[in-house]
């Protein structure tokens, strides 16, 4: 492994453990073979979860996820792979053949993150927690080597059910910034 690839991967697990640490102890647990590309995973998806984070406007922010969208997709502009995550991240998509298409849904679903728009229904946000949570959940477990449709059905669960536990976690925070995720329609209702 060159200095390169190692500075890429420690930066890697140093943004997974400042901003994700849950999911950097959980990488603790695996296979040192699946380490890397589950942080590079992880990076990737602390990165485009915090855009909002870093702009205060929409457009930039769009910006910024539209880049990733087209790393993803090779259309990036530049060396995309310069970006330590971004390399980390293509490298692991090759490796282990992540679906760059929900890897991409991702990166659309946090654009929902950039406005103060209310979530309109629990059809929505149940395919937002399938774009987000879901695709980290199948990810994750292609990397760990396990392309069964019963881990599909197992991840498909796990990631909707930590979405509703985020959204009552994050409760407060999100209502600090007038994000609701909490669906419109059952908001009216009750």
């Amino acid at each position: 492994m060159s200095g390169a690839d190692q500075s890429a991967a420690a930066f890697c697990a140093d943004l997974v453990r400042t901003h994700d640490f849950d999911r950097y102890a959980s990488t603790l647990f695996v296979p040192a073979d699946k380490r890397r590309p589950l942080l590079a995973l992880y990076a990737f998806n602390v990165e485009v979860s915090r855009v909002r984070d870093h702009v205060r406007q929409a457009l930039p922010g769009e910006i910024r996820l539209q880049w990733w969208t087209d790393a993803l997709t090779g259309s990036g502009h530049g060396d995309v792979e310069q970006n330590p995550v971004a390399a980390e991240l293509l490298s692991a998509v090759r490796n282990f053949d992540l679906p760059v298409d929900r890897l991409t849904k991702l990166v659309d679903a946090h654009v929902f993150d950039l406005y103060n728009d209310p979530m309109p229904d629990l059809a929505v946000l149940e395919s937002h927690f399938r774009d987000t949570s879901v695709t980290l959940f199948a990810c994750t477990a292609r990397i760990l080597g396990d392309r069964s449709e019963a881990v599909d059905h197992a991840a498909e669960h796990a990631g909707l059910a930590q979405g509703v536990t985020l959204i009552a976690a994050r409760l407060p925070y999100d209502a600090a910034r007038s994000q609701l995720y909490l669906p419109l329609d059952m908001l009216q209702q009750n």
